[in-house]
């Protein structure tokens, strides 16, 4: 009987070795599922960084342009007062002209210049168109003015 023994005692210690060895290889499996998990992880993690880069990119880039054009737009009505500002002292500083009813309108987006009002005379419309084509170059005149009589 003593033999019986020995045999389930080197049965159970066997069983006993392969089950730790199954634990163990359980073990390193989950390791290595868990480190492979891990890594797409990090990798889908870069990814959503890369994609989040491009759109602060974009967004930048947009914001830099909306920032150039509202510049380039300010410039413009800044030269478009600026226009109007020397079209009027020229008018009042000329004697020929009676400038206080005439209003000089100034479109920056169609570089137009706009004269209207009442004048004493055709010498004075005239007059009045050659002064703001001289201080406004570049910008188109519409003479609306009208001639009292």
């Amino acid at each position: 009987m003593r033999s019986t023994g020995l045999g389930i005692g080197l049965l159970v210690g066997t069983l006993a070795i392969v089950g730790c060895e199954n634990t163990r290889e359980g073990m390193e499996r989950d390791a290595e599922n868990a480190a492979a998990e891990s890594e797409r992880a990090a990798e889908r993690t870069a990814e959503a960084g890369r994609d989040a880069g491009r759109e602060i990119s974009e967004a930048t880039g947009q914001a830099v342009d909306a920032t150039r054009d509202a510049a380039a737009s300010a410039a413009s009505v800044g030269d478009a007062a600026q226009q109007t500002a020397q079209i009027k002292a020229a008018l009042m500083a000329d004697a020929s002209i009676d400038a206080s009813a005439i209003d000089v309108d100034t479109e920056a987006s169609t570089k137009t210049v706009t004269l209207k009002g009442h004048v004493r005379s055709t010498a004075e419309k005239a007059t009045a168109a050659r002064l703001a084509a001289e201080k406004a170059p570049g910008y188109r005149v519409s003479n609306d003015l009208e001639v009292r009589r």
